[in-house]
C-alpha cells in the first residue's frame, strides 16, 4: 500500500469529511466540515454565495487542499491524491464554470473525455458518447463546435462528459444553472434513474424547492461550517434555514 494512505472498514458511507478548514489569507472558508454521504444516495448542498461549498467539492476532488482533516472515498483516504487519479477512482465532478474544449465539435469533447478502455475501445466509446449526447438532448448539434453552444448547452455537454466515466458518486456544482427550464425536469428525471442504478449522487443547487425534491438528504452550509444536515422536509421546515437564506 503507498505511503500516506489507508483503509478503514467498509461502511454504508461513499464518502466521508471529517474536521475539514481552509483558510485564505487569514479569512476561514472552512471551519472544520465533517459530512458523511452514504452510498446511493442523492444529497443536495445548499446555503447561500460565498458559503464555501465550492471550495468543499474543490478539497474533495483535490483542486485543493485543506489545511487540517480527512477525507474517505470507499474506505480510502484520498487527501493529497492530484485531481486526475480520482475519475480513475470513480469520483468525478462538474464545475460551476464549464471546462469544456470549445474548439472541439461536441462528440470530440466526450470522446477526448472518455477512457476508451472502460468502453470495449473505440467503437464502445463512441456508442457510448452518442446516447449520452441523446439524453442531454444535443444529438442534433454532435457535430458542431462546442464554442456555438449557449452557456445552458455547455452545462449539458459538461454532464455528458462526466458521465461517459460511469462514476461510482458524482458531484456536480449547480447543474441546473443556465438551463432551459423545461428540459431541467428530464435532467432530474435522469439523474434519478442514474441514481437507481446505483450511482451515488452530491450537488451543489441554490433552488431549495428542486433540492428538497429531488434529494434524500439536505445539508445546508454557512459562514463556513454545515448548520444542518437531514431530510428535505426536516431541514425546509428549519427555521434556520430561513434564516441562512433569509437573513432571518
Amino acid at each position: 500500500m503507498a505511503q500516506g494512505y489507508w483503509v478503514v472498514a467498509v461502511s454504508n458511507s461513499i464518502l466521508t469529511v471529517e474536521g475539514v478548514t481552509k483558510s485564505f489569507g487569514g479569512l476561514d472558508v472552512l471551519k472544520g466540515i465533517s459530512l458523511e454521504i452514504e452510498k446511493g444516495s442523492i444529497t443536495g448542498i445548499i446555503g447561500p454565495n460565498g458559503a464555501g461549498k465550492s471550495t468543499l467539492f474543490d478539497i474533495i476532488t483535490g483542486y485543493q487542499k485543506s489545511d487540517k482533516g480527512s477525507i474517505l472515498f470507499d474506505g480510502e483516504n484520498i487527501a493529497g491524491l492530484p485531481p486526475h487519479l480520482f475519475a480513475r477512482r470513480g469520483l468525478i465532478r462538474t464545475f460551476q464554470l464549464t471546462r469544456v474544449f470549445t474548439h472541439l465539435t461536441v462528440s470530440e469533447n466526450l470522446l477526448v473525455f472518455a477512457d476508451a478502455k472502460s468502453y470495449g475501445g473505440s467503437a464502445g466509446t463512441k456508442e457510448k458518447a452518442l446516447e449520452l449526447l441523446e439524453f442531454v438532448h444535443l444529438i442534433g448539434l454532435a457535430n458542431a463546435e462546442a464554442s456555438t453552444l449557449s452557456y445552458g448547452q455547455l452545462k449539458l455537454l459538461e454532464l455528458a462528459q462526466v458521465l461517459m466515466h460511469s462514476p461510482k458518486l458524482l458531484l456536480l456544482d449547480e447543474p441546473f444553472a443556465g438551463i432551459n427550464p423545461g428540459l431541467i425536469e428530464k435532467i432530474i428525471q435522469h439523474l434519478r434513474d442514474l441514481n437507481k442504478s446505483g450511482m451515488t449522487i452530491v450537488l451543489i443547487e441554490h433552488n431549495l424547492p428542486m433540492v428538497a425534491s429531488l434529494c434524500d438528504s439536505i445539508a445546508v452550509v454557512s459562514n463556513g461550517i454545515i448548520e444542518i444536515v437531514g431530510p428535505p422536509d426536516e431541514v425546509v421546515n428549519n427555521p434556520r434555514v430561513k434564516e441562512v437564506f433569509l437573513g432571518g
